[in-house]
Parts: structure tokens; sequence; C-alpha cells
């Protein structure tokens, strides 16, 4: 990134034009840096970098685009294609009047590859994941090869998954929870599902504890409607078929209204 900051307007119009829960998770440091990929996006597809954080032990990363549906699994798939595990992650919405709804999704990673204990990335592995991030976009690179059936091994006992919807504040159930045993890929493969369900992903948090991932997605149809009762089952039964996409006992796995 550039060794320029941000100014002060730019970085509060930045924050104050995220959700409420953005500004209560990240210090001023990390705005500052988030808001800088922001800024030098410019009319690129996406802009990566890289900051400071020590919240997990792993790379820290934010990730700026376009909103669109299927984003998140477009950058999971450039995650997956550049070797990258996710640890943890947070998805917000950035709007800004007048203009097209801005992703910005902050990933901390660590490397694929068991051997390399790195905990940083290198400028160069984050130009790279950019790249990768927007020839995929632009449907320059091949995403089949970051095909979970093709690339991850199953999840070893679908039977401790639960996949649920709870209810919010409103009344709706938005919010799609998720606990199951990590595996490399996983996110891809969940955010893949829910594409493929024709929903949209406004917001999202992951998290990676002993061995096992916490995510939550809070999703609403392509149009931003609730999701109906009808279709939550439908929601359900294809993340629990993407988590282990042929379960051995199908009648331990939970799958929770």
């Amino acid at each position: 990134m550039s060794s320029v900051p941000p100014s002060e307007d730019f970085v509060r119009s930045f924050a104050a034009s995220l959700p409420a829960s953005y500004r209560g998770n990240f210090e001023a440091s990390a705005v500052q840096a988030h808001a800088r990929v922001a800024r030098e996006r410019e009319s690129a597809p996406a802009n990566i970098g890289a900051f400071f954080s020590n919240r997990v032990p792993g790379a820290a990363i934010c990730v700026v685009a376009d909103d669109r549906p299927g984003l998140l699994a477009t950058i999971s798939a450039a995650l997956v294609l550049c070797g990258l595990d996710v640890i943890e992650a947070e998805a917000y919405t950035r709007r800004i009047p007048g203009k097209h709804d801005e992703a910005v999704d902050i990933f901390w990673v660590r490397h694929e590859d068991p051997a390399d204990h790195r905990l940083r990335l290198g400028n160069e592995e984050v130009l790279q994941l950019c790249q990768t991030l927007i020839g995929l976009i632009e449907g320059k690179l091949d995403r089949k090869k970051a095909d979970p059936g093709s690339r991850l091994a199953l999840t070893p006992a679908a039977k401790e998954t639960v996949v649920r919807f709870i209810e919010g504040e409103d009344g709706t159930f938005a919010t799609l929870e998720v606990e199951t045993f990590d595996r490399s890929g996983l996110l891809l493969s969940l955010s893949q599902a829910l594409f493929a369900q024709r929903v949209q992903i406004v917001g999202s948090q992951v998290k990676t504890r002993g061995g096992r991932v916490f995510d939550r997605f809070h999703i609403v149809e392509l149009d931003y409607r609730p999701i109906s009762p009808a279709r939550r089952l439908d929601i359900q039964v294809a993340i629990l078929s993407a988590i282990d996409p042929v379960p051995e006992d199908t009648d331990s796995v939970s799958a929770q209204a």
C-alpha cells in the first residue's frame, strides 16, 4: 500500500459508512489501514492490504470490493488458490450514498502448508492474492481449480455438525449459524453453497477454535427480502451437504430450525 495515509476526513467518513459493529471491533489504527485499502482501490474491481492485528495468531488482511452476490465465495476461492486457510473473518457492507455498496471484509489467515509457520504475509503474497481475486472477478481465472470437491478432504464426523437459523432482534431468522469441524477451504464450500441457493450475504463472522469453526452468516434474498420459513430448510440442507457431501450417518446430523 501507499505510504501516504488517508486524510482524517476520509477515515471518519469511511468509518461512519460502516455498521456500528465494525467501529466497535477495530481500533483507530486498523480503521485507518482499512480506509487506505478502500481509498487506493479507486476503480479497480478489488483491493487487498495487510494490517497489524494481534487478535488471533495469523496474518490480518482487508479486502475491499464492490458488494455483489457470491463475493465471499470468490474471495474464498482466491484464498484457496493462493494456499491460504481462514482462521477468522468478518464481513461488512459499506453504504456510500449515490454509489454501489462496498464490501469491507476482514480475514485472519494462515498458510495452508502446515510446514509453513510464518504468521505474516509478504508484500508479494498480498499482491498475488489481490491479482488472483481480480482475475476471478473478471473471469480471467478458472475458479474450478479451487473446487472443494477436487481439493478438500471431507469432514471426519458430520454427526458433530450443527446448522441452524437464529432469531434476530427484529424477530426475523436472518442469521445462519454453523458449527462443525474445521478443514482447509471450508469457508469456500459454505459460501459457494449459499451462492448456489441465491441468497445475499450481508455480513458474516467466522471463528476457528480448537479445530472447530463457529460461523455466522447474515443472509437475505437477492432483493433483500427476509428468508422465508420455506426456504430456510433448503438452505440448511445445502450447507450440510457442502460440509459433508457424502455423510455416512445422516441421522446424526443436526439441522435445527
